[in-house]
Protein backbone atom coordinates (compact mmCIF):
# COMPACT_ATOMS: atom_id res chain seq x y z
CA UNK A 1 0.00 0.00 0.00
CA UNK A 2 0.99 3.58 -0.38
CA UNK A 3 -0.19 7.18 0.54
CA UNK A 4 0.00 10.14 -0.03
CA UNK A 5 -0.92 13.00 2.13
CA UNK A 6 -1.62 16.83 1.44
CA UNK A 7 -1.34 18.30 4.94
CA UNK A 8 -2.18 21.93 4.47
CA UNK A 9 -3.15 24.58 7.04
CA UNK A 10 -6.47 24.04 7.04
CA UNK A 11 -7.05 20.35 5.70
CA UNK A 12 -5.59 17.30 5.06
CA UNK A 13 -6.06 15.40 2.28
CA UNK A 14 -5.09 11.64 2.37
CA UNK A 15 -5.12 9.00 -0.76
CA UNK A 16 -4.54 5.53 -0.19
CA UNK A 17 -3.58 3.06 -2.98
CA UNK A 18 -3.23 -0.82 -2.85
CA UNK A 19 -2.53 -3.10 -5.96
CA UNK A 20 -2.96 -0.04 -8.20
CA UNK A 21 -6.69 0.83 -6.84
CA UNK A 22 -7.49 3.49 -4.57
CA UNK A 23 -8.76 2.86 -1.13
CA UNK A 24 -9.15 5.68 0.39
CA UNK A 25 -9.59 9.29 -0.63
CA UNK A 26 -10.97 11.66 1.97
CA UNK A 27 -10.21 15.12 3.37
CA UNK A 28 -10.30 16.14 7.49
CA UNK A 29 -10.20 19.27 9.23
CA UNK A 30 -6.22 19.56 9.87
CA UNK A 31 -6.98 20.82 13.39
CA UNK A 32 -9.11 17.67 13.84
CA UNK A 33 -5.90 16.02 14.66
CA UNK A 34 -3.01 18.80 14.78
CA UNK A 35 -2.62 20.29 17.70
CA UNK A 36 -0.80 23.94 17.66
CA UNK A 37 1.72 24.18 15.14
CA UNK A 38 2.87 20.41 13.46
CA UNK A 39 6.22 19.99 15.86
CA UNK A 40 3.99 21.37 18.90
CA UNK A 41 2.40 18.09 20.04
CA UNK A 42 4.72 15.15 20.15
CA UNK A 43 1.39 13.52 19.44
CA UNK A 44 0.24 14.53 16.54
CA UNK A 45 1.68 12.19 14.71
CA UNK A 46 0.35 8.97 16.25
CA UNK A 47 -3.09 11.30 15.53
CA UNK A 48 -2.21 11.42 11.90
CA UNK A 49 -1.53 8.15 11.56
CA UNK A 50 -4.58 7.28 13.24
CA UNK A 51 -6.32 8.61 10.34
CA UNK A 52 -5.40 5.49 8.09
CA UNK A 53 -5.36 2.83 11.10
CA UNK A 54 -8.80 1.46 9.62
CA UNK A 55 -7.03 0.42 6.73
CA UNK A 56 -5.99 -3.24 5.78
CA UNK A 57 -1.98 -2.57 5.46
CA UNK A 58 -1.86 0.99 6.77
CA UNK A 59 0.87 0.02 9.32
CA UNK A 60 3.04 -1.19 6.76
CA UNK A 61 2.07 1.40 4.24
CA UNK A 62 4.59 3.71 2.32
CA UNK A 63 3.89 6.91 2.64
CA UNK A 64 5.10 10.46 1.13
CA UNK A 65 3.89 13.72 2.68
CA UNK A 66 3.52 17.00 1.93
CA UNK A 67 3.57 19.69 4.77
CA UNK A 68 2.82 23.18 5.51
CA UNK A 69 4.92 24.18 8.01
CA UNK A 70 8.24 21.84 7.62
CA UNK A 71 10.04 24.77 6.37
CA UNK A 72 13.76 24.10 7.39
CA UNK A 73 16.03 21.08 7.24
CA UNK A 74 15.74 20.27 10.80
CA UNK A 75 11.57 20.16 10.63
CA UNK A 76 11.88 17.75 7.96
CA UNK A 77 14.35 15.91 9.72
CA UNK A 78 12.46 15.90 13.06
CA UNK A 79 8.68 15.33 11.58
CA UNK A 80 10.13 12.39 9.71
CA UNK A 81 12.23 10.87 12.94
CA UNK A 82 8.88 11.15 14.34
CA UNK A 83 6.61 9.64 12.00
CA UNK A 84 9.25 6.94 11.24
CA UNK A 85 9.21 6.02 15.18
CA UNK A 86 5.36 5.11 15.01
CA UNK A 87 5.04 3.97 11.57
CA UNK A 88 6.09 0.78 10.17
CA UNK A 89 6.61 1.66 6.56
CA UNK A 90 8.67 3.67 4.63
CA UNK A 91 8.13 7.45 5.24
CA UNK A 92 9.52 10.59 3.17
CA UNK A 93 8.17 14.30 4.45
CA UNK A 94 8.87 17.00 2.39
CA UNK A 95 7.38 21.03 2.59
CA UNK A 96 3.64 20.73 0.85
CA UNK A 97 5.20 23.29 -2.68
CA UNK A 98 7.57 19.77 -3.25
CA UNK A 99 4.36 17.53 -4.27
CA UNK A 100 3.48 20.54 -7.35
CA UNK A 101 6.09 19.30 -9.40
CA UNK A 102 5.19 15.56 -9.43
CA UNK A 103 1.32 15.93 -9.35
CA UNK A 104 2.54 18.12 -12.53
CA UNK A 105 4.43 14.66 -13.79
CA UNK A 106 7.62 16.84 -14.18
CA UNK A 107 10.94 16.13 -12.87
CA UNK A 108 12.02 19.19 -12.66
CA UNK A 109 9.81 23.01 -12.33
CA UNK A 110 9.94 25.82 -9.96
CA UNK A 111 6.41 25.70 -8.10
CA UNK A 112 4.47 28.74 -7.00
CA UNK A 113 2.14 28.05 -4.16
CA UNK A 114 0.00 30.95 -3.38
CA UNK A 115 -2.74 30.36 -0.73
CA UNK A 116 -3.07 30.31 2.86
CA UNK A 117 0.62 31.16 2.69
CA UNK A 118 2.94 31.73 -0.49
CA UNK A 119 6.59 30.39 -1.10
CA UNK A 120 8.72 29.71 -4.77
CA UNK A 121 11.16 26.43 -5.04
CA UNK A 122 12.87 25.11 -7.20
CA UNK A 123 15.74 22.07 -7.30
CA UNK A 124 19.35 22.60 -8.31
CA UNK A 125 21.41 20.24 -10.83
CA UNK A 126 22.37 18.00 -7.79
CA UNK A 127 18.73 18.08 -6.49
CA UNK A 128 19.21 20.84 -3.22
CA UNK A 129 16.38 22.97 -2.57
CA UNK A 130 16.80 26.52 -3.51
CA UNK A 131 13.47 28.76 -2.60
CA UNK A 132 12.19 31.89 -1.90
CA UNK A 133 9.67 33.62 0.70
CA UNK A 134 7.36 31.68 3.10
CA UNK A 135 8.48 33.73 6.11
CA UNK A 136 4.42 33.42 7.19
CA UNK A 137 1.89 36.53 6.69
CA UNK A 138 3.14 39.21 8.85
CA UNK A 139 6.55 39.21 6.82
CA UNK A 140 6.33 37.52 3.50
CA UNK A 141 4.34 35.33 1.56
CA UNK A 142 3.27 37.82 -1.47
CA UNK A 143 -0.18 37.08 -3.00
CA UNK A 144 -1.41 34.90 -0.01
CA UNK A 145 -4.85 35.45 1.38
CA UNK A 146 -3.17 37.40 4.73
CA UNK A 147 -1.17 39.18 2.82
CA UNK A 148 -3.12 40.59 0.62
CA UNK A 149 -5.50 41.95 3.69
CA UNK A 150 -2.36 42.93 5.20
CA UNK A 151 -1.07 45.03 2.04
CA UNK A 152 -4.90 46.14 1.29
CA UNK A 153 -4.71 48.01 4.77
CA UNK A 154 -1.31 49.52 3.95
CA UNK A 155 -2.15 50.87 0.41
CA UNK A 156 -5.72 52.73 2.55
CA UNK A 157 -3.11 54.21 4.97
CA UNK A 158 -1.03 55.05 1.94
CA UNK A 159 -3.66 56.74 0.31
CA UNK A 160 -5.16 58.51 3.85
CA UNK A 161 -2.05 59.98 4.42
CA UNK A 162 -1.69 61.28 0.87
CA UNK A 163 -5.19 62.97 1.66
CA UNK A 164 -7.08 61.40 -0.75
CA UNK A 165 -10.96 60.32 -0.50
CA UNK A 166 -11.64 56.54 0.75
CA UNK A 167 -12.45 54.32 -2.63
CA UNK A 168 -14.20 51.05 -3.49
CA UNK A 169 -11.26 48.74 -1.72
CA UNK A 170 -11.90 50.88 1.59
CA UNK A 171 -15.73 50.95 1.70
CA UNK A 172 -15.09 47.11 1.09
CA UNK A 173 -12.82 46.53 4.20
CA UNK A 174 -15.03 49.42 6.10
CA UNK A 175 -18.40 47.57 5.72
CA UNK A 176 -16.40 44.16 6.70
CA UNK A 177 -15.06 45.45 10.30
CA UNK A 178 -18.17 47.43 10.79
CA UNK A 179 -15.89 51.15 10.95
CA UNK A 180 -16.47 54.51 9.22
CA UNK A 181 -13.16 55.66 8.85
CA UNK A 182 -9.57 54.40 7.26
CA UNK A 183 -8.23 54.93 11.18
CA UNK A 184 -10.77 52.73 12.98
CA UNK A 185 -10.02 49.99 10.09
CA UNK A 186 -6.48 49.69 11.09
CA UNK A 187 -7.52 49.45 14.43
CA UNK A 188 -9.30 46.94 13.78
CA UNK A 189 -7.51 45.33 11.34
CA UNK A 190 -4.58 45.14 13.46
CA UNK A 191 -6.27 44.31 17.10
CA UNK A 192 -5.98 40.73 15.64
CA UNK A 193 -2.90 39.86 13.69
CA UNK A 194 -3.67 36.24 12.63
CA UNK A 195 -4.81 34.50 9.81
CA UNK A 196 -8.25 33.41 10.58
CA UNK A 197 -9.11 37.13 10.65
CA UNK A 198 -7.19 38.45 7.62
CA UNK A 199 -7.41 35.93 5.21
CA UNK A 200 -11.36 36.15 4.70
CA UNK A 201 -10.82 39.66 3.47
CA UNK A 202 -8.54 38.64 0.49
CA UNK A 203 -11.34 38.06 -1.70
CA UNK A 204 -12.79 41.62 -1.22
CA UNK A 205 -9.58 42.89 -2.46
CA UNK A 206 -10.11 41.12 -6.04
CA UNK A 207 -13.99 42.26 -5.90
CA UNK A 208 -12.71 46.19 -5.10
CA UNK A 209 -10.25 45.55 -8.36
CA UNK A 210 -12.70 43.82 -10.40
CA UNK A 211 -15.20 46.94 -9.32
CA UNK A 212 -12.57 49.20 -10.51
CA UNK A 213 -10.58 50.07 -7.71
CA UNK A 214 -6.88 51.21 -8.65
CA UNK A 215 -5.75 50.56 -5.11
CA UNK A 216 -6.65 47.22 -5.06
CA UNK A 217 -5.77 46.62 -8.14
CA UNK A 218 -2.24 47.69 -7.52
CA UNK A 219 -1.64 45.73 -4.60
CA UNK A 220 -2.32 42.74 -6.90
CA UNK A 221 -0.29 43.48 -9.50
CA UNK A 222 2.37 44.64 -6.49
CA UNK A 223 2.16 40.77 -5.39
CA UNK A 224 2.42 39.17 -8.42
CA UNK A 225 5.32 41.28 -9.11
CA UNK A 226 7.22 40.43 -5.85
CA UNK A 227 6.34 36.59 -6.49
CA UNK A 228 8.05 37.22 -10.13
CA UNK A 229 11.05 38.42 -8.07
CA UNK A 230 11.46 35.35 -6.10
CA UNK A 231 11.42 33.02 -9.23
CA UNK A 232 13.56 34.91 -10.49
CA UNK A 233 16.15 34.46 -7.28
CA UNK A 234 15.39 31.06 -7.23
CA UNK A 235 15.84 30.46 -10.94
CA UNK A 236 19.37 32.59 -10.88
CA UNK A 237 20.48 30.30 -7.48
CA UNK A 238 20.55 27.16 -10.22
CA UNK A 239 16.88 25.97 -10.24
CA UNK A 240 16.18 23.53 -13.13
CA UNK A 241 13.20 23.37 -15.28
CA UNK A 242 11.61 25.76 -17.30
CA UNK A 243 7.75 25.21 -16.53
CA UNK A 244 6.63 27.34 -13.47
CA UNK A 245 3.91 25.46 -11.60
CA UNK A 246 1.49 27.47 -10.08
CA UNK A 247 -0.89 25.73 -7.67
CA UNK A 248 -2.49 27.40 -4.27
CA UNK A 249 -6.38 28.46 -3.38
CA UNK A 250 -5.42 32.01 -4.25
CA UNK A 251 -3.88 31.48 -7.41
CA UNK A 252 -6.21 29.17 -8.62
CA UNK A 253 -9.04 31.10 -8.09
CA UNK A 254 -8.42 34.69 -8.93
CA UNK A 255 -7.22 34.60 -12.45
CA UNK A 256 -6.07 38.42 -12.08
CA UNK A 257 -3.29 37.14 -9.68
CA UNK A 258 -2.31 34.30 -12.12
CA UNK A 259 -2.69 36.30 -15.51
CA UNK A 260 -0.45 39.33 -13.31
CA UNK A 261 2.05 36.88 -12.34
CA UNK A 262 2.35 34.97 -15.48
CA UNK A 263 3.02 38.79 -17.26
CA UNK A 264 6.06 39.59 -14.57
CA UNK A 265 7.14 36.39 -15.02
CA UNK A 266 7.39 36.75 -18.92
CA UNK A 267 8.87 40.76 -18.57
CA UNK A 268 12.08 38.83 -16.45
CA UNK A 269 12.65 36.95 -20.74
CA UNK A 270 14.33 33.87 -18.40
CA UNK A 271 12.65 31.48 -21.07
CA UNK A 272 10.06 30.05 -18.24
CA UNK A 273 6.94 29.18 -19.05
CA UNK A 274 3.40 29.64 -16.67
CA UNK A 275 1.37 27.38 -15.90
CA UNK A 276 -1.63 26.13 -13.22
CA UNK A 277 -1.59 23.11 -11.99
CA UNK A 278 -4.63 21.25 -12.71
CA UNK A 279 -4.77 18.16 -10.38
CA UNK A 280 -5.14 18.45 -6.58
CA UNK A 281 -1.38 18.02 -5.12
CA UNK A 282 -2.30 15.23 -3.45
CA UNK A 283 -1.51 13.70 -6.66
CA UNK A 284 2.19 14.44 -6.37
CA UNK A 285 2.16 13.44 -2.89
CA UNK A 286 1.18 9.91 -4.11
CA UNK A 287 3.50 9.70 -7.18
CA UNK A 288 6.30 10.71 -4.52
CA UNK A 289 4.95 7.57 -2.19
CA UNK A 290 4.76 5.58 -5.81
CA UNK A 291 8.44 6.09 -6.51
CA UNK A 292 9.81 5.59 -2.64
CA UNK A 293 8.21 1.96 -2.69
CA UNK A 294 9.41 1.09 -5.80
CA UNK A 295 12.80 2.38 -5.23
CA UNK A 296 12.52 0.49 -1.84
CA UNK A 297 11.11 -3.07 -3.70
CA UNK A 298 14.21 -2.83 -6.09
CA UNK A 299 16.62 -2.27 -3.76
CA UNK A 300 15.20 -5.42 -1.49
CA UNK A 301 15.56 -7.76 -4.81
Amino acid sequence: MIVGIDLGGTKTRLVAESDGQTVLDTSVPTRSWQHGELLDDDANTTRLLATLGHLDGAHTATIAIGAHGLDSDWQIREFTARMTARHGGSVLAVNDVELVAPAAGLDHAIAVIVGTGSKVVGHNADGATVSAGGHGFLLSDPGSAASLARDGVKALLNAYDLGEAPDGLAREFMNYFEVTDIIELSYAFAADASLATWAPLAPLVFTAADAGSELAASVIDDSARELARQVERVHSRGAVGTAVICAGGVITNQPRLYRALTRHIDDLQLGLTVELLTVAPVVGAVALARKLHNLSTAQSI
